[in-house]
């Protein structure tokens, strides 16, 4: 005969997987209800007026960037004139892109509309706090004086989709860009 006591523990075991394996497959199609997946390009523009000789720094919040393969797009444009005021000597400048080491995206540095990456090479810094971050340092840029010119960069982001792993959920990407102008 069977034990009435081993009968009723096997059913609740039962009734209990059953219920978990219906509630996980619940939970499933629940959250593909509300998820959905998007594709497109992202531009934003930066401006860097370098009329008057000091360093400007622009930070750039990257937390749109998906791992989906695809490339994120920023405009930076670097101009020696601003409001019909142009620069009254010769300049120089040098740009400076610093970024945080968290997630394993790639960048790319396109000037002028050229398809030459000019990004520079890749240099590990730490800072005070012990943090660790990527500084790259592209070519070298001028303006001659009285003259308005406008230097064009386009900042390729690529965050690639075999990264899709929720160890880079809720990570947070930022890139500094500073630009250093000198007098000539």
């Amino acid at each position: 005969m069977l034990n009435k006591h081993r009968f009723k523990m096997f059913n609740s075991i039962t009734i209990s997987v059953f219920c978990l394996m219906s509630a996980l497959f619940l939970v499933r199609v629940v959250f593909s209800i509300f998820h959905s997946d998007t594709s497109g390009s992202i531009s934003n523009k930066i401006a860097f007026y370098v009329i008057d000789p000091v360093p400007q720094t622009e930070e750039i919040k990257i937390g749109e960037v998906e791992p989906n393969g695809q490339n994120y797009s920023y405009s930076i444009e670097v101009s020696n004139f601003k409001n019909g005021k142009t620069s009254e000597v010769d300049m120089d400048y040098t740009m400076q892109v610093v970024t945080t080491t968290n997630i394993p995206v790639t960048y790319k540095l396109y000037a002028n509309n050229n398809d030459t990456d000019v990004i520079g090479t890749r240099e590990i810094i730490q800072d005070n706090n012990g943090m660790y971050f990527f500084k790259y340092s592209p070519q070298v840029g001028s303006f001659v004086h009285d003259v308005q010119k406008t230097d064009t960069y386009k900042l390729v982001i690529n965050f690639p989709s075999s990264y899709r792993n929720a160890a880079y959920q809720d990570l947070i990407e930022t890139v500094s860009i500073t630009i250093d102008v000198k007098q000539v």
